[in-house]
């Protein structure tokens, strides 16, 4: 997400940033190795990266917090007991993809710019 996107999304919501001059520990564990130990096979190792990113510190009025937890609700959590909200995983892969292609295939990207000039001229009536 770029600080473009975050600040028109703080100011959508009224989010007030207080603080950023913290840091939020970010880790990540890689390279897991099972029973490599011959002195004790019940041992695992594993590698940690330790990252850091900017910690916020804002503030937002609770109707707009509830607002964006009923959303985020709606259509991230119950995408396992309701199938039709699986379907906005599915357009976001589906959008991800017809992006990659588009970017890697010169004519897709054409094809797509003549097909959404298709689709304005038509909404406008002009075909």
């Amino acid at each position: 997400m770029s600080m473009e996107n975050v600040k028109s999304f703080c100011e959508q919501h009224q989010i007030r940033v207080l603080d950023t001059n913290k840091r939020a520990s970010r880790y990540h564990k890689v390279n897991i190795n099972y029973f490599k130990d011959p002195m004790d096979f019940n041992r695992v190792y594993e590698h940690i990266i330790t990252d850091s990113e900017p910690l916020y510190t804002v503030e937002i009025a609770e109707s707009e917090l509830e607002r964006i937890a009923d959303f985020e609700s709606e259509v991230f959590n119950n995408m396992k007991k309701q199938g039709h909200y699986r379907m906005f995983e599915m357009i976001m892969e589906q959008k991800e993809q017809e992006k990659y292609l588009s970017n890697k295939y010169p004519a897709v990207k054409k094809a797509y710019e003549h097909y959404s000039l298709m689709l304005k001229l038509a909404e406008s009536g002009e075909l």
